[in-house]
């Protein structure tokens, strides 16, 4: 691994993953250059309307197959859809493979009444808001006004118009919306996390924050979002948790406090057809995760895709 990594990271990353996938994972660490993926803003265009304009630009795209509406640019940067009017009117927008895929998952349809709980800066929020169609309700919420006028921005240039914005800790949220119980038909909790999955060994502010003690603070802050909204979601309806982070304490072990704490909660398989996906991790040093913990994915990174967490969860009771 390389040698400007903590230690003590490098030593938890082997003892997840084999010597092949620390290839990988070294390798994106170091990696300057990466495909750029985008979706199609369906409240502001139509896929038509994009694929014609791209291909009269000489811009070739693949579609991501397990994706509503994601795509991944082929040749060139994304420099070079700056000057484009597609570009500059927000009818694409630049989102990673891995970001998309939480609210896909969630198969958000007519009528759902959607929370999107640690929502700036808007990726997923808009996403909801544009399988919607801007019809029924999507909640975003945050705690910081920076970060709020940030998610104001996204979904004010993206023509988001179904999305109510509140500012609440999102550990209170809970205490401080009573009217919410039982309110939501999915809740998204794409939560903070110590972000190891945006490590660039060749900018040393992606990492140099990292140690042991922001993992366990960060698990600290998930378990006690995830004890604020369960209460939010409509028995027969999902709930969807992921994270950019390696950390089991932030992962499967996220996983296994919510099996074991909250009997009302069950974990759904998450089936996608995707080469680069790695199944949950049995144990991590003393602990020893359910089995059930197993339907749960890790993404690996890659040209296209960063590192992601994710679990789909459903409120039986």
């Amino acid at each position: 691994m390389n040698k400007n990594l903590p230690n003590e990271l490098v030593d938890r990353l082997k003892e997840i993953y084999t010597k092949e996938e620390l290839k990988i994972i070294n390798s994106w660490f170091e990696c300057e250059s990466r495909k750029i993926s985008f979706r199609i803003n369906i409240l502001k265009t139509t896929t038509k309307e994009i694929l014609e304009i791209l291909k009269e630009k000489k811009l070739e795209v693949e579609k991501v197959k397990f994706l509503k509406n994601g795509y991944i640019l082929l040749n060139w940067k994304e420099k070079d859809l700056w000057d484009l009017d597609i570009y500059k009117q927000w009818k694409i927008y630049m989102q990673s493979i891995s970001s998309q895929l939480p609210v896909d998952l969630l198969d958000i349809s007519d009528f759902n009444k959607v929370l999107d709980i640690t929502a700036a800066p808007g990726w997923k929020t808009s996403q909801v808001s544009a399988l919607l169609k801007n019809t029924w309700e999507v909640v975003a919420n945050d705690n910081n006004q920076i970060r709020i006028d940030k998610l104001n921005f996204t979904l004010n240039k993206q023509s988001c118009k179904n999305v109510k914005v509140i500012k609440t800790d999102a550990r209170l949220i809970w205490e401080k919306n009573e009217d919410y119980i039982e309110y939501f038909d999915h809740i998204i909790a794409d939560l903070p996390c110590s972000a190891e999955g945006k490590i660039n060994v060749n900018k040393e502010k992606s990492y140099w924050f990292w140690n042991i003690w922001v993992v366990k603070r960060n698990y600290k802050l998930q378990k006690e979002i995830i004890k604020s909204i369960i209460p939010l979601l409509k028995t027969g309806w999902s709930l969807i948790y992921s994270t950019c982070t390696l950390a089991p304490e932030e992962n499967e072990a996220m996983v296994h406090m919510i099996l074991s704490n909250y009997p009302e909660l069950s974990i759904l398989e998450i089936s996608i057809d995707y080469d680069k996906i790695k199944q949950w991790i049995k144990s991590f040093w003393k602990q020893v995760f359910r089995n059930d913990v197993t339907k749960s994915i890790r993404i690996l990174p890659s040209e296209e895709a960063e590192w992601f967490f994710i679990a789909k969860f459903k409120k039986i009771n």
